[in-house]
């Protein structure tokens, strides 16, 4: 069992995997089960905020799909010749890679679901590994093997269009990477040797800052929506960080590690959905760090 996503009213989108054949399944907040529908060689899934529908990356290789709730799944995007792999999701859009030059060589597109428009917002290649949209979708985060780089989609020139933050150690440095409200500030896990720390960075300012220092190598760091508290998974345990000063608020300890996929933040912030590695899942609340097991 895994938790893909949470939607506005608290609703749990879970896979429960047999084979290559994976079971979506969504849980109300009363814990009422609904099944949704069985996809084969399932990635990853998530909801469209503010609408019933919910994005379905699955295949081999990788395409997109969009599952109406109560509903048929039907293709969104996608080819036998190249990968599509979902990597974010805002009101009505999605945010994807695309693989069509060459395997090594992504595009960065944003799509808007309900008419198909599309921008690629980063054409230049490489192998995207990550990136996060901010939240006015002016700027978007893309890591790169070695390096980090910030897309401008309201540039004043094309040659502020794309930008260099920082160079980064292939396998380490800069990730999790997540945009504050403000979409001026972008949060991301810091890796470097034996430990890491959570690291802000300053559009304006172009310079980063530490909020979190010396956690261990293995910590996961997600911030929350509204942009108060980060929640940082280290195996078993799971703290929760005041965002503006990184000071330590409370944390929890689960059966077994969390998964490094297994870290979902409700959209009001209430609440993370962690998966451990032995499948089992639970919610986690950020004000009194309370667990509640999750049951499929």
């Amino acid at each position: 069992m895994r938790v893909l996503d949470v939607d506005e009213r608290e609703r749990l989108l879970i896979s429960v995997t047999e084979g290559d054949q994976a079971r979506l399944v969504e849980i109300d907040a009363k814990g009422v089960r609904r099944n949704l529908a069985t996809v084969t060689d399932l990635r990853a899934a998530k909801y469209l905020p503010g609408d019933r529908k919910i994005v379905v990356e699955h295949g081999k290789p990788a395409r997109l799909s969009l599952l109406r709730v109560g509903g048929d799944i039907a293709p969104l995007l996608g080819s036998t010749d190249y990968d599509t792999e979902l990597l974010g999701v805002l009101p009505g859009r999605i945010v994807y890679r695309a693989n069509r030059r060459h395997r090594l060589l992504f595009t960065v597109v944003i799509r808007n679901v309900l008419v198909g428009e599309e921008q690629a917002v980063y054409d230049r290649g490489g192998a995207v590994e990550e990136a996060a949209v901010s939240p006015n979708s002016r700027y978007i985060a893309i890591r790169l093997p070695r390096k980090l780089l910030l897309v401008d989609t309201m540039p004043v020139t094309e040659d502020d269009h794309v930008r260099l933050i920082s160079p980064e150690p292939a396998g380490a440095g800069r990730r999790n990477l997540r945009w504050l409200p403000d979409s001026t500030r972008l949060v991301a896990t810091d890796y470097q040797g034996e430990e890491a720390r959570i690291v802000r960075y300053k559009v304006g300012a172009e310079e980063w800052e530490p909020l979190v220092p010396s956690l261990p190598a293995g910590s996961q760091a997600r911030l929350a929506p509204d942009g108060r508290r980060i929640a940082v998974v280290d195996g078993p345990r799971i703290s929760f960080h005041q965002t503006e000063n990184g000071r330590f608020l409370r944390s929890a300890d689960l059966p077994t590690p969390v998964r490094p996929d297994g870290v979902v933040w409700s959209p009001s912030s209430r609440t993370v959905a962690v998966t451990t590695e032995s499948g089992d899942a639970a919610l986690v609340a950020a004000d009194s760090a309370r667990i509640r097991p999750i049951t499929p």
